[in-house]
């Protein structure tokens, strides 16, 4: 059984109250302010496939370190997050519903992939190197499943899932269609992933996973009571090739960065988001728990590097632009986000307001995409 919104918020409040009395809160957060941030000593965040093959695997062996640690929770607190890693992706289902398709989508995700670059860091990642991200841009030529990302090499990100040759098309839900508008609607369908099934070749392969599976209709109820207990299933993908094509292509990241507003830059970017989690399936489709999979993090460094690129065009005007309230499609209804609203990110890291997360180059930051 589901509970509704409301319900679902309060056993969140519950559960952030908890953690926020507890010591381990006390660890020290990365993200400190900087007295002198340039173009030199800015942290480099560079494409994927730039690295070196030892640099994506000193990546992989970080992000490795982290699911060998302990999970932050409270002991009994959050049962299916049983390492630090998936802390990443618990507490995202946590808040779910306040940072998606709200006014602090963008805000949200620059933070939080940066509590990850710093806990990378803390695990031997190179201090001058940031997050990698995925251009989507660069991989339409080929099938995903032979890119240096998912070609299931040891400096991949792991391979595709194994072969489901049955796979029906893909049928956009009343719920999905509000997150790949204006491009696609309710009913439209899109061609199988090459996928489907268990991760079985290159790093993460053969993974156990604790949380969720959530469909995403639980968009529209919220997430059911037992959501932190264990589910125990295995790590999937099914990669689409023809979603990346229609959804991330060079045009409509053209048409992004030229957009005129900061409403008509989040409208347009509801589809090109939602579209690269679609293209790598498993749990990078889930609404909820998408964290699980390593390629959140370099999808969403690529979105956080788009919306720099479209703050850096007139920074007076754009770097404190914000659209909507701090609930899914207002649902709720709340007031709008302003400079002095503010994100708890728990254990991860603690409250930060959105004037703090606005500028890459000040403050707590000090990163640059090259």
């Amino acid at each position: 059984m589901h509970t509704t919104k409301s319900s679902a918020f309060s056993v969140l409040a519950t559960l952030v109250a908890t953690v926020l009395s507890s010591p381990v809160v006390q660890l020290r957060h990365y993200g400190q302010q900087r007295s002198v941030c340039t173009k030199e000593t800015a942290t480099k965040r560079m494409e994927w496939s730039s690295l070196s093959t030892d640099e994506r695997k000193q990546y992989i062996s970080a992000v490795e370190c982290l699911m060998a640690k302990d999970s932050r929770y409270p002991a009994g607190e959050l049962p299916a997050s049983d390492n630090y890693y998936s802390d990443f992706a618990a507490h995202h289902a946590g808040v779910a519903l306040h940072v998606h398709m709200s006014g602090s989508f963008l805000s949200f995700h620059r933070e939080f992939i940066q509590l990850m670059e710093d806990s990378l860091h803390g695990c031997g990642y190179p201090s001058d190197m940031g997050l990698p991200y995925w251009d989507w841009t660069a991989y339409l030529d080929a099938p995903l499943n032979q890119s240096t990302l998912f070609d299931g090499s040891p400096s991949s990100l792991g391979g595709d899932g194994e072969s489901m040759r049955r796979q029906g098309s893909y049928v956009i839900s009343a719920a999905e269609a509000p997150m790949v508008s204006p491009v696609l609607e309710k009913g439209n369908m899109i061609p199988p992933g090459s996928g489907g099934g268990c991760v079985v070749e290159g790093p993460f392969a053969n993974t156990t996973l604790y949380l969720g599976p959530f469909p995403v209709e639980l968009t529209l109820t919220g997430l059911p009571d037992d959501w932190t207990e264990k589910n125990p299933h295995c790590f999937t993908r099914n990669l689409n090739d023809a979603v990346l094509r229609l959804l991330n292509n060079a045009n409509r990241i053209k048409s992004l960065v030229a957009a005129p507003n900061i409403t008509d830059f989040q409208y347009q970017l509801n589809a090109i988001h939602r579209g690269g989690h679609v293209t790598v399936g498993g749990p990078m489709m889930d609404f909820f728990v998408s964290p699980l999979d390593p390629a959140f993090f370099l999808h969403h460094a690529q979105i956080d590097r788009l919306w720099t690129m479209w703050q850096a065009h007139d920074p007076t005007s754009r770097r404190y632009a914000y659209n909507g309230t701090n609930t899914y499609m207002s649902l709720p209804d709340t007031p709008e986000v302003t400079n002095s609203t503010t994100l708890d990110f728990g254990v991860l890291g603690g409250k930060v307001t959105l004037e703090e997360i606005a500028d890459p180059m000040a403050g707590r930051y000090c990163y640059q995409y090259v």
